[in-house]
């Protein structure tokens, strides 16, 4: 019964995608089709959930195989599903926050032009999401994670007619296989390290067969430590940590709806998921594990001070989810496996809710997205500027709100475990979120409307709702893992075996609150009591100089990716004018004209006359009886 329905929680979303594939043309039923089938996945997701509570923890895992996938010679895969704490809480994410965007996406898209494809590509999206973290084996599992890449493709692609979409769309395609390499180099060594790709097995057996195992190419280094670096090098890609994490913020050119599932339930958290499933890997090797931790705290800062110099509405949150990822990336790499989760799992409600938000925002304001031509909107969309406050306080890490539980758990355990660098950089960090938050809180509803030409409006009831819904979870999600309760680590500690409790630091989360605050206070002062009329000059432009253009320009970012691509550019125009013409096109159409040349060789010889026959006989007689009769002379 319950293989049936971890089974159904994939096959749903697929439905929706058959269905409106072949029978469904107009844009609303497409909506409401995607949106039901959803809204089932997540009530079986619930009855799944219920049904491992009722179970003793260490009998909390439905592993089965549907058949045999690939079998070819040693190589046996099996099409085999894996249902644990660890996948139920990202099932339980996914459907959840997913049936919100969807619902949401029915009023956004009502005037697109293509509502059925979108709506197909969402739910495809949401079923590839749903592979990735319930297969109970790597290559499966690298499956779902090829399928999200090629979803966001094709939805930050969505309007194709415009250059800025076709770009973003690409770069993301681009950058995500380059990080893909990597994982899939994990998934052959663990193979060849293993015989067998089924998680399982291979955690059972990690403590046995890596640490003795070597990659001799590689100059000796350690096994374990070559398989979690590949896999990091995927979850640079995929979970956008540093150089890897330039397609993010460009994937803003997708519809918002379709932001906010790649930024906040689906596709970004892949690569946290990869390291919390892989983690009796990453326990065996410190020094990468240390690596991880230092690359999501520089991740994270990094994003957010480029955050403060973008006037792009979703921009900034696009950053700030790239920040938010690092935060989550350095709790895994410093063993806070389930803090990480409880980031992950807090920040997918409020990141939901501030990117369906700012896309009410838009929406309100006719495809209006920079913010220096907003202001004073508080008053039009009050429901809109309410809940994009809650998110807003919860990103901030405002006591009650659930961003301060989950972030505090992670500052906490970094402070605790000897990682005090990493703490404090993300100290830092938390205030700048604080800050450019509190920038673009007073930027786009205090003041007055500084262009005149729209006239905003409050969104429709379809779109409000699903943003009430995620307001409510940005205040209470926090408390599924309360520090004087634990339930989220309680439930999620039959996979992650010994990790103890983080105890709550008061000094510590009072520190960070106090910092917050004053933050968000230095935003007001700056730009919450000016009214600018018609122009806007950011009033930290002055002050900051070249930091704040490197703010603005995401320190360099683009430019290193252009000088990355510019010599492959130049590589693949010669290969295109120069060697597929005339080398591939040449060899091939050349054997096709001596192919030709020879025919016509071999037609002049059919003349059609008897006599032309009979020569040519004869003088074939004549030969054949010459060479044995002069092969036969002594």
């Amino acid at each position: 019964m319950l293989e049936t329905l971890v089974v159904l929680l994939i096959v749903l979303p697929l439905i929706g995608v058959l269905v409106n594939t072949f029978f469904v043309r107009r844009g609303r039923a497409a909506g409401l089709i995607a949106s039901g089938v959803m809204l089932a996945a997540f009530g079986v997701a619930l009855a799944l959930f219920s049904s491992l509570l009722g179970l003793p923890g260490e009998e909390r895992v439905i592993d089965f195989t549907l058949y045999q996938w690939i079998q070819a010679g040693p190589l046996s895969v099996p099409f085999g599903l894996r249902l644990d704490p660890l996948s139920m809480v990202m099932v339980l994410l996914i459907t959840g926050v997913g049936t919100l965007i969807h619902i949401f996406s029915i009023g956004y898209m009502a005037h697109d032009h293509r509502p059925v494809r979108y709506f197909v590509y969402l739910n495809l999206f949401v079923s590839s999401m749903l592979i990735l973290v319930l297969a109970n084996n790597y290559l499966l599992l690298f499956l779902g994670w090829e399928g999200v890449g090629l979803c966001s493709y094709l939805l930050i692609g969505h309007n194709f007619e415009r250059r800025e979409a076709r770009d973003a769309s690409l770069k993301a395609f681009v950058m995500n296989r380059i990080g893909d390499l990597g994982l899939m180099v994990a998934i052959l060594l663990i193979y060849n390290a293993f015989g067998t790709l089924v998680f399982a097995e291979v955690f059972e057996r990690a403590l046995e067969v890596l640490p003795a195992r070597q990659v001799a190419f590689l100059g000796g280094l350690a096994l374990p430590s070559v398989i979690a670096f590949a896999m990091l090098v995927g979850v640079t890609g995929k979970s956008a940590q540093i150089p890897l994490f330039v397609w993010l913020p460009d994937a803003m050119a997708g519809p918002t709806p379709a932001s906010a599932l790649i930024h906040a339930a689906t596709m970004v958290t892949s690569g946290v998921y990869l390291i919390a499933r892989s983690h009796e890997i990453f326990a065996l090797t410190p020094a990468i594990s240390n690596f991880t931790a230092i690359l999501g705290a520089l991740t994270a800062f990094v994003a957010a001070s480029i955050a403060i110099g973008q006037y792009d509405i979703k921009k900034v949150l696009a950053y700030s989810t790239v920040s938010q990822l690092g935060f989550m990336v350095a709790a895994v790499g410093m063993g806070a496996y389930v803090a990480g989760m409880f980031h992950l799992l807090t920040h997918g409600v409020f990141k939901a809710l501030l990117f369906l938000a700012a896309g009410s925002v838009i929406h309100g304001t006719h495809e209006t997205q920079d913010m220096r031509k907003m202001g004073g909107l508080r008053r039009a969309m009050p429901v809109t500027f309410w809940t994009y406050m809650a998110g807003t306080l919860a990103l901030a890490g405002i006591f009650p709100f659930a961003g301060f539980w989950s972030k505090d758990e992670i500052v906490g355990h970094a402070w605790g475990h000897g990682f005090r660098g990493i703490a404090i950089l993300l100290i830092i960090t938390a205030m700048l979120t604080a800050f450019y938050m509190g920038r673009q809180i007073f930027l786009v509803f205090w003041g007055t409307q500084r262009d005149h030409s729209y006239h905003p409006h409050e969104s429709e009831r379809i779109m409000t709702v699903p943003l009430m819904i995620l307001a409510v979870g940005a205040v209470l999600a926090g408390f599924m893992n309360f520090p004087f309760f634990h339930g989220l680590g309680s439930f999620l500690e039959p996979v992650f075996v010994g990790e103890e409790p983080e105890p709550f630091n008061l000094p510590l989360a009072v520190l960070t609150v106090v910092l917050a605050l004053a933050a968000l206070g230095v935003a007001y002062l700056v730009y919450g009591r000016r009214t600018w009329r018609k122009t806007f000059r950011d009033p930290l432009q002055p002050y900051l100089g070249v930091f704040f253009e490197g703010f603005e320009t995401a320190w360099g970012s683009d430019a290193y990716v252009r000088s990355f691509i510019r010599p492959f550019n130049g590589i693949a125009r010669f290969l295109a004018r120069v060697v597929d013409p005339r080398g591939i096109d040449g060899l091939v159409n050349g054997t096709a004209r001596l192919v030709g040349l020879g025919g016509r060789g071999l037609r002049l010889s059919q003349s059609g006359y008897l006599r032309s026959y009979t020569m040519v006989f004869l003088v074939g007689v004549v030969a054949v009886i010459a060479y044995f009769g002069f092969a036969a002379l002594p």
